[in-house]
């Protein structure tokens, strides 16, 4: 017996079903708990509310008052919500007639815990939008996004649309990285996995996911790492690699131990046992749900508790274990009713009618098979609609009901392939984004030292502008002193001038040498002083900057572009190129440029933009291909090229 999916047409395992938004919603509780909130009004509290009420009464700051009546608000929001309510509509119409801007903000907060306990999630969440824009306002940017964070932890809970997910991502992302806050920025990555696998992408959703570990390890974050570790342990088990998976799971037992988080630990129990029952480690995989059964019954941790019953005795019916596996299913069965709806009755339903098959009642079987039928159709997942049209086969197989068995095994079939043409689509995809995403990654850090050396360039002018002007004016102040010296040394030699005539005559003769030599020496420095200045401000300095530009543009048309592009093409298409020479050596260098294009769906007129022809100039080169490639007229050259 295999795990099956609970998922609209996204193929993952049954335990996924409602993972996610079971955490969420508890870190949406968590964040309501970090405002102050309390669940039961004792007398300890009501004695200290008296004390505040006591405040806002004899209080003359209006200020003051607000606080305090929020502060009762929150303390009594979820044990009577109509009183806390009136203290909210006293503070906000203080806040009308008042600025307060961070009162404003706390107004907000606790107007979307209202909004919550009365199950108005649409308000709780413009709220907590209105709190976490204030809260920035006044300079608190971590706390405004950290709510701005939960809108979208509430909006997954509410299973709202990705598009609007994704709008407030892209709208805090650039905030949380401007401030460099690690566990935002965690959190963020954990809501593009979420995103990038309710699109079938688990690859990218993976990669999201042990980013985000590395951030939190890094900032020691090791209240979410357990959650975190969760939904990467699942993923993995989703991608069938068990081992990795349970690696992942085990680390986050062993941190919830640490930190004493029982209703993590016990979903990590559960989760590392269905990874150890698809290795058939059954004795591990018993011992793992044993604990989490243990662990779940004493925290009253009902769903985990029901999922976790029903994985035993899915493990006790692949053991021929009967007995074991009907106490489970009983123990089940002895829940609460709003429990044994969505994912988990579905799963005891596929259980149930296994155990049912085993033991030779199939028209039982066959009810536990039509629920989980109807169930499947209702969600459209086609690989659960596979799973209960086989085992309903099964059913009426044992029931004699040969042909109507051939049937429904014939419609899991379709199912199945239905299921894989969507494996296919959302593989193609995911593919497609990731080389987007390297050859965007690898442009942006081309530009990068681009502008790096254009940087160490300018610096290296400058430097030399520097060194240059300070050369010249060191000589004009040595010509400067050279001048004040022989001054004072003529007028030393005054007295004595009669009788050195013939000695001054030529020292005269020297001067005037001397001073031409001066004159045109201070004109040459004047005139290169002057086309420095020229240079710094005119068009020159301009052109030897687009030299440098111009030997960039250069770049763009060389062959090393397209050796750049075939490393990026066989990361994504590998030993695409050496396919293509083994099975038609004759291709040249310009055919295998156009296969590499057609290989990636591209139209003729963008194949032509870059390969800078004419669109005629392709059809030219498609025939020389086709030619080469021996296909006839009713051969497609683009699905030749795609299935290599």
């Amino acid at each position: 017996m295999e795990s099956k999916s609970r998922t609209k047409n996204v193929p993952v395992l049954k335990f996924q079903n409602n993972v996610y938004s079971n955490v969420d919603k508890l870190a949406f509780l968590f964040f309501l708990l970090v405002f102050g909130i309390h669940f039961n009004l004792n007398a300890q509290l009501e004695k200290k509310v008296d004390s505040m009420q006591q405040i806002i009464n004899t209080a003359k700051n209006d200020s003051i008052r607000a606080t305090e009546q929020l502060t009762i608000a929150e303390m009594i929001i979820y044990q009577d919500p109509q009183k806390a309510k009136t203290y909210i509509d006293s503070a906000e119409t203080i806040y009308k007639t008042k600025t307060y801007e961070r009162g404003l903000a706390n107004l907000y907060a606790v107007k979307a815990n209202y909004s919550y306990t009365q199950s108005n999630y649409d308000d709780a969440m413009k709220y907590l939008d209105k709190s976490g824009n204030e809260f920035m306002k006044v300079g608190d940017t971590i706390l405004g996004l950290t709510i701005k964070s939960n809108i979208i932890i509430t909006m997954k809970a509410l299973s709202k649309p990705q598009d609007s997910i994704e709008r407030i991502i892209n709208e805090i992302e650039p905030l949380i990285l401007k401030h460099k806050d690690t566990a935002l920025m965690a959190t963020m990555l954990e809501h593009k996995s979420d995103i990038a696998l309710e699109r079938g992408h688990r690859n990218i959703s993976l990669s999201k996911m042990l980013e985000a570990i590395e951030l939190r390890e890094q900032f020691n974050d090791s209240l979410y790492l357990p959650q975190t570790y969760y939904k990467t342990g699942v993923l993995y088990l989703e991608m069938f690699d068990y081992e990795s998976g349970i690696s992942q799971l085990d680390i986050g037992i062993e941190i919830s131990d640490v930190i004493g988080q029982n209703n993590m630990k016990a979903q990590l129990l559960r989760m590392k046992g269905i990874g150890l029952m698809e290795l058939k480690r059954y004795d591990d995989a018993k011992q793992n749900f044993e604990e989490a059964l243990q662990i779940s019954k004493m925290i009253n941790l009902r769903r985990n508790t029901a999922k976790t019953l029903i994985q035993m005795a899915e493990l006790e019916t692949r053991q021929n274990h009967i007995t074991e596996a009907k106490s489970y299913l009983e123990d089940y069965n002895k829940l609460d009713d709003d429990l044994k709806r969505g994912g988990a009755h579905y799963d005891y339903n596929l259980t149930q009618g296994q155990l049912n098959l085993k033991i030779n009642q199939p028209k039982a079987a066959l009810v536990n098979f039509n629920y989980c039928l109807k169930d499947a159709e209702a969600i459209n997942s086609f690989k659960d609609i596979s799973w209960s049209k086989l085992y309903k086969s099964r059913a009426l197989k044992q029931l004699g009901r040969f042909n109507e068995a051939y049937s429904e095994l014939q419609e899991s079939s379709d199912a199945k392939d239905s299921l894989n043409s969507y494996l296919r689509t959302s593989l193609a995809e995911e593919q497609k984004i990731i080389y987007e995403t390297n050859r965007k990654e690898k442009e942006i850090a081309v530009q990068k030292s681009e502008i790096e050396l254009l940087k160490e360039q300018e610096k290296v002018a400058h430097t030399r502008q520097l060194l240059l002007i300070i050369g010249i004016v060191s000589l004009l102040l040595l010509a400067g002193l050279l001048l004040y010296g022989l001054r004072q040394k003529i007028q030393r030699n005054k007295a004595e001038r009669e009788k050195l005539d013939a000695s001054l005559e030529f020292k005269e003769k020297e001067l005037t040498t001397h001073a031409l030599h001066l004159a045109h020496k201070n004109e040459v420095l004047l005139d290169l002083k002057s086309q420095l200045k020229e240079l710094k401000s005119g068009p020159e300095n301009s052109r030897n900057y687009q030299k440098v530009i111009n030997t960039i543009n250069l770049d763009i048309n060389n062959d090393g572009n397209w050796e750049q592009f075939r490393t990026y093409f066989e990361d994504v298409h590998k030993d695409f190129n050496a396919k293509v020479m083994k099975t038609y050596p004759e291709v040249s260098t310009n055919d295998l440029r156009l296969m590499a294009l057609l290989k990636m769906n591209l139209s003729s007129k963008e194949i032509a933009n870059i390969l800078n022809i004419s669109a005629e100039g392709v059809k030219k080169a498609r025939y020389r291909l086709r030619k080469k490639l021996q296909l006839s007229t009713e051969d497609s050259l683009q699905e030749l090229v795609i299935e290599l």
